[in-house]
């Protein structure tokens, strides 16, 4: 699939953005551990839910989701620990329903993502942590069988990497396990921080939330509850990123949520982006010049005049976010570095601002020097199959009066299934082109 997109319009309204899709899919898994009913609220939609939804429905739950701002799921009836590996469908998150089965059956069987266990978004962090807890791992042709094989009581492990999902995989199998856990490096995230309170929730007795230092008294008689997940970050930055690069101006309803967006503001803030708090809502004014004061925006250089960026573990500047910044960086009044030093190849979508007409210089896969302002010219970008990339282009595309098509269009749909609507509301020129 294709979009093509006319730029050059200044964007201006009031948004929504989205509910954070990083916690729901755990959060949804997470309904394993009751013998009864889960209730959600503003669930968001994407692919990612319908196939948790489709495993879920597969190991037996009911599923109610006529209404995504009210889903309910009733697990009393599951009584399967095998995700069926056509109801995955190779889908990495299948790996959250691991935690839940432990806990519930003492046993799980995953497929494994992608037909291997390590590469480039392995699951090593999550075997790791389960082999913390003495859990027994059995490798198939394409899956892994987890298993219980005695009584746990108090149990201490020191994550090797602050994982997100082994953080929440964890914390699921401990919630639900009668005993005491320990997690030291514990990712931190919101969305982290979300799922333990909906585990307190359920009735978990859970310290350190928001912290790296996680404990968690774990027990069999969980009970349902009702969980509403907060705003995505990181659409967030994006409505950020669109206000600056068309000139535009943005009231992002709800998304002044204090522990979420400070720390992204603060960052933002040094592009010269105006961002101002209106009770519960942001207020983004992007009609300054891009740029970046060297002497007294803080941010560390990587030469006189080179100002350098890299993404850090929460509260710091969100990896999943950095693309966002290399279509700031285009526009920018002046170069800076960006290095991205938790994936291998996550700059490589940056080759085809080339083609957009940036200017673009990659030091080695890890690290770019973009150099700004570039003026944009009629293209066709082929990016990878890695939506926030995808993103950036798209908002890069939005800036100059030239038409931009950008291929795989596909995979942004399926995080952002509303995004032509909600751009198109805001001022954009966007047409689907079916492949």
């Amino acid at each position: 699939m294709k979009i093509k997109v006319n730029g050059g319009f200044k964007l201006n309204g009031t948004v929504t953005p989205i509910a954070n899709k990083n916690s729901i899919v755990a959060a949804l898994p997470a309904s394993i551990l009751i013998k009864g009913k889960t209730v959600y609220k503003n669930v968001p939609k994407s692919t990612d839910v319908d196939k948790i939804l489709s495993i879920l429905r597969d190991l037996g739950a009911v599923v109610n989701d006529v209404d995504y701002n009210n889903l309910t799921v009733d697990c009393t009836n599951v009584k399967s620990w095998e995700v069926n590996s056509q109801s995955s469908n190779k889908f990495r998150g299948s790996i959250m329903f691991a935690g839940p089965l432990l806990a519930r059956f003492g046993k799980a069987k995953i497929p494994l993502p992608g037909g291997c266990v390590l590469g480039k978004r392995s699951i090593a962090a999550h075997l790791d942590v389960f082999k913390g807890c003495g859990i027994k791992t059995e490798y198939g042709k394409d899956s892994v069988t987890f298993s219980v094989t005695r009584k746990l009581k108090n149990v201490r492990i020191w994550q090797l990497e602050a994982s997100v999902t082994a953080t929440e995989n964890f914390a699921m199998f401990a919630a639900g396990t009668d005993g005491v856990f320990e997690l030291i490096d514990a990712a931190c995230e919101p969305h982290v921080s979300e799922v333990l309170t909906l585990l307190e929730n359920m009735g978990a007795k859970i310290s350190g939330v928001g912290s790296n230092k996680i404990l968690i008294t774990g027990t069999k008689e969980l009970k349902g509850t009702t969980y509403t997940p907060g705003p995505d970050v990181i659409d967030i930055v994006g409505y950020i990123t669109a206000a600056a690069l068309t000139k535009g101006k943005i009231l992002i309803k709800n998304a002044n949520v204090p522990d979420i967006v400070d720390g992204v503001i603060q960052y933002l803030t040094k592009f010269n982006i105006k961002i101002t708090e209106s009770g519960k809502d942001l207020l983004v004014d992007g009609t300054k010049p891009l740029k970046i004061d060297l002497v007294n925006s803080g941010i560390p250089l990587a030469g006189d005049d080179l100002p350098k960026f890299s993404p850090r573990p929460w509260p710091g500047f969100p990896v999943d976010a950095l693309p966002q910044i290399v279509a700031l960086g285009c526009k920018l009044d002046g170069r800076i570095l960006i290095q991205n030093w938790m994936y291998e190849s996550g700059l490589e979508f940056s080759r085809e601002i080339l083609s957009m007409g940036g200017n673009v210089f990659m030091c080695d896969p890890q690290k770019i020097i973009v150099s700004g302002p570039a003026k944009l010219k009629n293209s066709e970008v082929f990016p990878p199959d890695v939506i926030q990339a995808i993103m950036a282009l798209f908002l890069l595309a939005l800036s100059d009066p030239v038409e931009t098509t950008i291929n795989n269009a596909q995979f942004l749909l399926r995080r952002y299934p509303n995004i032509i609507r909600d751009y198109t509301k805001l001022g954009a020129k966007i047409k689907i082109i079916e492949s």
